[in-house]
C-alpha cells in the first residue's frame, strides 16, 4: 500500500480548515490541523509533514513569522491560502520562500492539482510506480507498459501521470481541466482519453486500466 503524503494546515477559520480537511482526505492525503501557529510550529517539530499548508492571518503571530522560523529549521514546501490578494502581500510571501500563494476563496480542485505540482517538483512523492506492468519515470516523464515506453504526446503524459497519482479513485473531469492548461476545449479529453487507451490496449468496452465513472470522471486501476 503506497504511504499517504502527510499535510499540515495551519488555519484558524474552523468552517474553512474542516473544508479543506475533508476534501483532501478523501482524496487520500492525511491532514493534521492547527488553529495557532505555535502550534503548528510545535506539530512541525514532533513530527514528518510532506507539505505546509499556511494562512497568513493567524490570532497569535504572522504567517510571514511562520515562514521564517519553519525556513530555519526545515525545506518543506509551503503553500499560503490568503484572502490578502494584493501584489504586496503575494511578493513579501515568495521573497520569504513560499512555493505558490492561493487567493481565498479558491476551489478545493485548483488546490489539490497545485499540492501535486509542487510534490512533484520537490520530489516528495514517489518517483516510480509499479503495477499491472505499468512504470512511471517523473525524472525521463517517461510511462512504460511491459517495459516498453509508450509513445504519448505531450498533453497524454500528463493526463495518464495525473491519473497514475490519483490511482484508484476519481479523478474529476473539472480537476484533470484545471491541470491540464493546454487543454483545447473540456470535450478534447474524451479524444485524448481514448488516445491513451489504445496506447495501453485497454478495451473501451472492457478497460483494464482507464474507468470511465460516468458523469464525474476518470479512475486508473492498478
Amino acid at each position: 500500500m503506497q504511504k499517504k503524503i502527510k499535510v499540515l494546515l495551519i488555519e484558524d477559520n474552523y468552517e474553512e480548515a474542516t473544508q479543506v480537511a475533508q476534501y483532501l482526505e478523501s482524496v487520500g492525503f492525511e491532514l493534521d490541523i492547527s488553529e495557532t501557529a505555535v502550534d503548528g510550529l510545535l506539530k512541525l517539530s514532533a513530527q514528518h509533514y510532506d507539505l505546509l499548508l499556511l494562512d497568513l492571518s493567524l490570532p497569535d503571530f504572522s504567517g510571514f513569522e511562520v515562514i521564517k522560523q519553519i525556513n530555519n529549521r526545515t525545506s518543506i514546501p509551503i503553500i499560503v491560502l490568503s484572502a490578502h490578494s494584493d501584489l504586496e502581500a503575494k511578493v513579501q510571501a515568495f521573497r520569504f520562500g513560499v512555493d505558490d500563494y492561493l487567493c481565498k476563496p479558491f476551489m478545493l480542485e485548483e488546490l489539490e492539482v497545485r499540492m501535486w505540482a509542487i510534490l512533484r517538483r520537490c520530489s516528495m512523492i514517489k518517483l516510480e510506480y509499479n503495477k499491472n506492468n505499468l512504470a512511471i519515470d517523473y525524472n525521463s516523464q517517461t510511462i512504460l507498459l511491459n517495459q516498453k515506453p509508450l509513445s504519448l504526446t505531450a498533453i497524454e503524459y500528463k493526463i495518464l501521470s495525473f491519473l497514475i497519482e490519483n490511482k484508484n479513485r476519481v479523478v474529476y473531469r473539472n480537476v484533470l481541466a484545471i491541470h491540464l492548461s493546454s487543454l483545447s476545449s473540456p470535450q478534447s479529453l474524451n479524444y485524448h482519453i481514448q488516445n491513451i487507451r489504445k496506447k495501453l490496449d485497454d478495451d473501451p468496452k472492457k478497460p483494464k486500466y482507464i474507468m470511465t465513472e460516468y458523469g464525474t470522471g476518470y479512475r486508473l486501476v492498478l
